[in-house]
């Protein structure tokens, strides 16, 4: 039978404790198909509580059945996680690209905490995120995810959940496995080779595990390599519209949508004696082709596709080795060290750069004749020149995260109900981000300022004749592919950052029995931490003065340290054996103080209750937090200016804005609860099932809103953002401090399932099945503190917030013998393009996106006997049938012509390989 109740004390290497059966291949029939391992809901050491919390499992088995290279990737198709940054979604994020952290519930990768071994893992980013890449995988033996608040148990940051990396510290002897894939288009080739080495040293009294993967991932590098994406979708004002409530929509969506400010050979937009031209590149001039125009798009016509340049996968390089040393001093005491290296580099297209309304002036030396000869007769002193910069190379992140953790301890037991543990942990992640072919602005108007020098009769900078710049090289923009190399040199250059993180951690833990009570025994855990990060960012001259066509990154440096003090107890309310039923109470409180935000308090209370042996009922209800990050607390100010509009006057003013951290920002505050129940019946063996409801309420959340946003709310009544506000004597708008502040709101809610079931057929062989699912029926978002949106089965990219409502992982394994199969379908739900569109916004059959569905096949022989035994050889197919995403308008300069947040955008793509133990 299912193992239902264990009452069996085990000493834990780590502080964790939820006992889950897990499913195995390796039974017989007539004995269990399930191995009991243990899982970090709670740090109470007890293999007979199952906590309160939900939890999901992934094993070494899940990964091998994909051929995953990363553990992001076997991560990010549980349910429950959005793929908000990972290689095909940071396209068009300037100092992110490439990056593979975790989203649980779609609150953000800094809203759920990432453990390695149960400790804490450095972040790579001023924000808190966990760039994944840097995780080795051969190594890792299983990956906990508890999908529930846990800062009581944990630390900040476990708003939304906590995933537990954890090791292979059992390891004896040595694994091997190759890898290649590739798509079916021929593209996204990656190559794998890892290996680990585990052994029992020194009479075994200690272990030691060694492990490095090498993973390469050529990725797409340009969008325009899927028929899909060049359909260009975007949306367009609908001509035929009269007004509201008419029954008509006001928008439209139409395909090859380009960008009508401007296109690869320059223009000027309609209006006046030079309006609406477009200049070739054999130096003529022609009235510019106009489409169906709708604001800074236009269907059809003389445009440009910024979206083509951008990658579709980022290309990523991965390189990680790490280190595990247990050894047992005396019977009692165990020394244990874990050190890690990883590199991460990637190199992505982002997006042409684009100049808008560049001023030529009347004599020009390339002006075409004709433009001059308009100039000169209606005394016009310059037109506006609006193109995109295709010949100057896309502007690329070209990126590098090295990661490096060390961890030395000690842990025992004091005797056979007490143990303790403790140790120092330290880490650092350098990132460094350099952004080629970024545009300068000032140089391109300086450059474009040409005129005729009277001495050699060739074109030269004003400056330059002047000798105000006399290295300004003039550039010729007029006609796709004019300008020189010289010319693009000068008015293009490379922005760099370099980011240095540091975390130490010193903790001490101690878990047994209080004492025996009523029911059982009262257990507890309770410690103290101590953690401390630090950040030093440096960037070059150019981006300090904000001089870049984007990004622009600033100097940061600042540091916090944290001190807590945190305690958890489980007090059984009713014994199994006396009463029949089982009830059991997990209560947790910590304490911290940080030197940045100041001290909070954090908790949780949770029950399990066991009314039959074949149920069990479990909910919790904390209090969660997310600290602010050194990104938030110490952003320095980056001065910009915009011009905004003065309700005050009736004014537009051009008004100074200085973006800027914020020393005053206090912590995040989540109310989570959960409820739900697991059902193992008796009279099916080795099935189980559970649902769980989960309600997360952030308030506090940290987030910043457009200057107009804070003149408005200024405007009605709201001294907070006036105080952001600098007054002239007539009420002119000066200057706006636009600081991150507390005053978001989130809400999710939703129910996750899942049932697993494994039989033993009549030949021995196997058959498994598991089904993983999550429906989210609010997520509620007031980014300002005041308009609250519901985003959920929001599929588009209109707002950043969205999540599908339903998605859905399941999988059915065949083992015969040495021979496997695995199927798995990946469901997405359908959705809206945008939630807050009705039918007279955008039609329902344009706004309703239809589900998706992905079927992905593998298979694995391992040779059980002769000179290959041990030796595995496995391949699989993803999205079999070649499934394209759903195809969502284009923004300005969105960088894919989907949600790839949500679904595939390789489409087809093979793996095989090989791997072998020894």
């Amino acid at each position: 039978m299912l193992v239902k109740s264990m009452r069996k004390y085990f000493l834990l290497s780590a502080a964790t404790a939820l006992t889950m059966p897990v499913m195995t291949a390796e039974a017989v029939e007539g004995e269990t198909l399930f191995d009991e391992i243990i899982v970090s809901s709670s740090r109470i050491k007890k293999s007979g509580f199952e906590a309160p919390t939900p939890v999901t499992v992934l094993g070494v088995e899940d990964m091998e059945a994909r051929g995953t290279s990363n553990v992001a990737d076997i991560i990010n198709e549980l349910p429950g996680f959005s793929g908000t940054r990972t290689p095909t979604s940071t396209s068009l994020n300037s100092r992110g690209s490439g990056t593979n952290a975790i989203d649980l519930r779609g609150l953000g990768g800094n809203r759920n905490l990432v453990l390695v071994n149960g400790r804490r893992h450095v972040p790579t980013d001023e924000f808190g995120n966990v760039d994944m890449n840097v995780i080795p995988t051969l190594a890792v033996k299983r990956i906990e995810v508890v999908t529930g608040g846990a800062s009581a148990a944990w630390g900040s940051d476990a708003v939304s959940g906590v995933v537990n990396v954890i090791y292979d510290k059992t390891l004896e002897g040595l694994k091997v496995e190759a890898q290649y894939g590739i798509s079916g288009q021929g593209d996204a080739e990656n190559y794998r080779l890892s290996m680990a080495f585990g052994s029992a040293v020194a009479e075994g009294r200690g272990h030691i595990l060694i492990a490095a993967d090498y993973n390469d991932h050529k990725g797409i590098p340009l969008a325009t390599a899927r028929d899909w994406s060049l359909r260009h979708p975007g949306i367009l004002p609908n001509a035929a519209d009269t007004g509201p409530n008419d029954g008509i929509p006001a928008n439209i969506i139409r395909n090859n949508v380009g960008l009508f400010l401007a296109s690869p050979n320059g223009v000027t937009l309609p209006g006046g004696p030079l309006g609406n031209l477009e200049f070739l590149p054999d130096g003529t001039a022609i009235p510019r082709a106009l489409g169906t125009i709708g604001g800074v798009m236009m269907a059809g016509g003389s445009g440009s596709f910024l979206s083509d340049s951008a990658a579709l996968y980022i290309p990523v390089e991965r390189k990680n080795v790490m280190a595990a040393f247990d050894y047992d001093i005396t019977e009692d005491v165990n020394f244990y060290f874990e050190g890690s290296a990883g590199q991460s580099n990637s190199n992505g297209a982002l997006v042409n750069s684009f100049s808008f309304g560049i001023p030529i002036k009347s004599g020009n030396s390339y002006l075409p004749a004709s433009v001059q000869t308009i100039m000169t007769d209606t005394g016009t002193g310059s037109l506006a020149l609006f193109r995109t910069n295709s010949e100057f190379g896309p502007i690329s992140s070209v990126s590098q995260t090295v990661n490096y953790r060390f961890v030395a301890g000690l842990k025992g037991d004091l005797n056979d109900n007490w143990s303790w543990d403790a140790y120092y942990q330290y880490g650092r992640s350098d990132f460094s981000n350099r952004q080629i072919n970024n545009l300068l602005p000032g140089n391109m108007a300086l450059a474009a300022d040409a005129v005729t020098d009277p001495i050699t009769g060739n074109p030269v900078c004003a400056t330059a004749l002047s000798g105000v710049d006399p290295n300004c090289v003039p550039i010729n923009l007029f006609g796709v592919g004019s300008p020189s190399q010289d010319a693009i040199d000068y008015v293009t250059g490379t922005s760099i950052s370099d980011t240095i993180l540091k975390q130490q951690v010193a903790a001490a833990s101690v878990s047994g029995d209080l004492f025996e009570g009523w029911a059982g025994p009262i257990s507890t855990s309770f410690g103290l931490e101590y953690r401390k990060e630090s950040l030093k960012r440096e960037v070059d001259d150019l981006s300090e003065r904000a001089l870049f066509l984007i990004t622009n990154a600033q100097p940061l440096e600042g540091d916090y340290n944290v001190k807590e003090v945190f305690g958890e107890v489980l007090v059984p309310l009713l014994n199994e054996e006396t009463s029949g039923q089982s009830l059991n109470f997990n209560g947790a409180l910590r304490y911290t103080d940080y030197s940045t935000s100041g001290t909070v308090a954090t908790w949780k209370a949770g029950l399990t209750y066991d009314p039959i042996s074949e149920l069990r009922i479990r909910g919790t209800i904390s209090r969660d937090i997310r600290a602010p990050s050194i990104g938030e607390v110490f952003l320095k100010t980056l001065l910009l200016f915009e011009n905004v509009t003065n309700p005050f006057t009736g004014n537009t003013d051009f008004s100074r804005i200085l973006n800027t951290g914020n020393t005053e920002l206090k912590e995040e505050s989540a109310l989570t609860k959960t409820f739900g129940m697991v059902y193992s019946p008796d009279w099916l063996e080795n099935f189980q099932a559970s649902v769980d409801w989960y309600d997360i309420d952030i308030t506090d959340s940290i987030q910043s809103v457009s200057s107009q946003s804070i003149i408005d709310a200024c405007f009605s009544g709201k001294a907070e953002f006036c105080n952001l506000i600098k007054f002239a004597p007539d009420n002119t708008i000066q200057e706006i401090t636009n600081k991150l502040l507390n005053l978001g709101t989130f809400q999710v809610r939703g129910i996750d399932f899942e049932a697993r079931y494994l039989t033993v057929l009549d030949n021995d062989d196997t058959v498994g099945l598991k089904i993983l699912g999550s429906y989210v029926y609010d997520k509620n978002v007031a980014a300002d503190g005041v308009t609250e949106v519901n985003y959920a089965g929001e599929v588009g990219s209109a707002s950043g917030f969205g999540l599908p409502k339903w998605k859905i992982r399941a999988n059915v394994s065949y083992e015969t013998g040495g021979f496997g199969l695995f199927s798995q379908l990946r469901y997405v739900g359908a959705g809206k393009y945008n939630i807050q569109w009705g039918p007279e916004e955008l039609a329902d059959a344009e706004n309703n996106i239809a589900a998706e569905i992905y079927v992905d096949l593998s298979a694995r022989y391992r040779f059980e006997q002769g000179s290959l035994e041990g030796v595995e050889l496995f391949g699989g197919i993803n999205n079999v049938f070649d499934n394209d995403p759903p195809v969502i308008p284009l923004d300005f300069i969105g960088p894919t012509a989907t949600n790839a947040v949500h679904y595939d955008v390789v489409g087809r793509s093979f793996y095989f390989g090989v791997r072998a133990q020894f």
